[in-house]
């Protein structure tokens, strides 16, 4: 008998808000230039929403996969046409993009482009990539996980001291160099050295991934646990945003550059707690909301699809009229995740 799963709401809402913070991400704020208005310093601050926008993916799809029957055989085949279709894929997505920019590329461009993510056209489709890494050792993990899940709580645990542990050191010696008055901006140090097996830059997302198995065994303690704790949670994000935030302004400020804290913040502590935070306070969600779960339920469609309709629109309007205004830019971000949406929508109906 095929066992059937009841949805999960607050899994719908967190989806939801993790992939209108990627478009917001990749539409919005690139569009922003480095000044020390306080325009800048309010976008960039929008930019931390980015950071837990796809940890949460990957955390829900851990919550989901590791408390499904594993069947290897159609794990493998899942695995395989994963890999198919990111490689068709990302070739729809280039030669939209050469369409759109009036861009011709060779073919030995086309194919580096395709092997190598190449950035401004398909880089967005790492988190593919990284997902068809976590998906090959899964079956591993989830053994571990059925037999004795202290064992995966052991590796999440070593994974998030090494990882997260690491950029809050390198964080910690950055405002230590500040106070001593010989500024330098520590990052990306592997300060375990030869003590430390992840150091490959998105290792982040298989611990994401995995912690989201654990607490989904652990999630009722964790229900009675928050009870009456709303605010503490709350005041959690609040503080460990601003500490994100802080950390970003002191790396910009320092390297001259802008510290991209949508991308380098996932691999902060500062992230990881706040992915935990806001798994936390979506759990007293328990609504049928039929916007919200339309939108979870495409939300890989949307990702895939928002980067050619993003470019497209750039072409047909000027998107830094519109990010003058933050209300405006939220209400162009809602109309791209509709557009997107409704493209999902299509191809699904058409069965592409």
């Amino acid at each position: 008998m095929e066992q059937q799963y009841k949805r999960i709401y607050y899994l719908d809402l967190m989806k939801s808000i993790a992939i209108i913070s990627v478009v917001f991400y990749h539409g919005v704020l690139p569009q922003i230039t480095m000044t020390g208005t306080m325009k800048f310093y309010s976008y960039y601050f929008y930019r931390l929403f980015a950071a837990v926008a796809t940890p949460l993916f990957f955390f829900v799809n851990g919550f989901l996969l590791f408390n499904k029957e594993l069947d290897l055989h159609k794990h493998i085949s899942k695995i395989i046409r994963m890999m198919v279709f990111t490689v068709i894929w990302g070739s729809i997505t280039i030669i939209s993009l050469m369409l759109i920019r009036k861009e011709i590329l060779s073919v030995g461009e086309f194919l580096k482009t395709l092997w190598q993510f190449k950035e401004n056209w398909i880089s967005h489709l790492w988190y593919m990539g990284e997902l068809i890494c976590i998906y090959l050792f899964f079956p591993v993990f989830y053994y571990a996980y059925q037999k004795k899940a202290s064992i995966l709580v052991y590796f999440v645990c070593i994974g998030a001291i090494i990882i997260f542990g690491n950029t809050f050191v390198n964080e910690i010696m950055t405002v230590l160099s500040i106070l001593v008055k010989h500024p330098v901006a520590i990052a990306n140090k592997n300060m375990f050295n030869m003590f430390n097996p992840f150091k490959d830059v998105n290792s982040y997302a298989l611990i994401y991934f995995c912690c989201g198995g654990i607490v989904y065994r652990y999630q009722e303690k964790i229900k009675n646990f928050m009870k009456n704790k709303k605010w503490i949670f709350v005041t959690i994000i609040i503080l460990d945003t601003c500490f994100l935030f802080m950390c970003g302004i002191m790396y910009t400020k320092l390297n001259h550059n802008l510290w991209e804290i949508g991308w380098y913040g996932k691999e902060t502590i500062f992230t990881f707690i706040n992915v935990l935070a806001i798994f936390i306070l979506c759990m007293n969600y328990n609504k049928s909301n039929k916007v919200i779960e339309l939108i979870s339920k495409n939300t890989l469609g949307i990702y895939l699809i928002h980067i050619p309709v993003l470019r497209f629109i750039e072409q047909i309007i000027d998107v830094k009229i519109i990010t003058t205004n933050i209300c405006i830019s939220f209400l162009y971000t809602g109309i791209v995740v509709i557009i997107t949406l409704l493209v999902s929508l299509g191809i699904k109906n058409s069965q592409l």
